[in-house]
């Protein structure tokens, strides 16, 4: 039981928070855009969740399981919640020029992320 306040811990509060909430926005601006450009199909919904949503959450699980078995890894959850966060930033920034606010600069909403191009 020890272990699981440990690991709960280390990897709920606003970082999972935060995590969710930002794989919800990346999807809903997701479904968005690819509504916009008439390429949705309801069965890649799955597809994307398995492909581009799930390593996300195994990844940060894994290593909070790896900080549990050994506290020397306890900085790698947050690390990783780092780096899934602003990927996860990007991507929908990314979606967010896709729908057509300009007002995101190039660096964060992608190079090739202008509507038509």
């Amino acid at each position: 039981m020890e272990y699981i306040n440990q690991f709960i811990a280390l990897v709920d509060g606003i970082k999972l928070t935060t995590l969710f909430a930002s794989i919800i926005c990346n999807f809903l601006t997701g479904i968005a855009v690819a509504i916009k450009t008439h390429t949705f199909e309801l069965k890649k919904i799955g597809e994307f969740l398995y492909t581009r949503i799930l390593p996300y959450i195994v990844a940060y699980f894994g290593v909070g399981i790896a900080a549990i078995v050994d506290n020397s890894w306890a900085w790698a959850v947050t690390a990783a919640w780092g780096i899934i966060l602003a990927t996860l930033a990007g991507a929908i920034l990314t979606n967010l020029k896709e729908l057509g606010i300009n007002k995101i600069p190039p660096v964060l909403g992608g190079k090739n992320s202008t509507p038509g191009k």
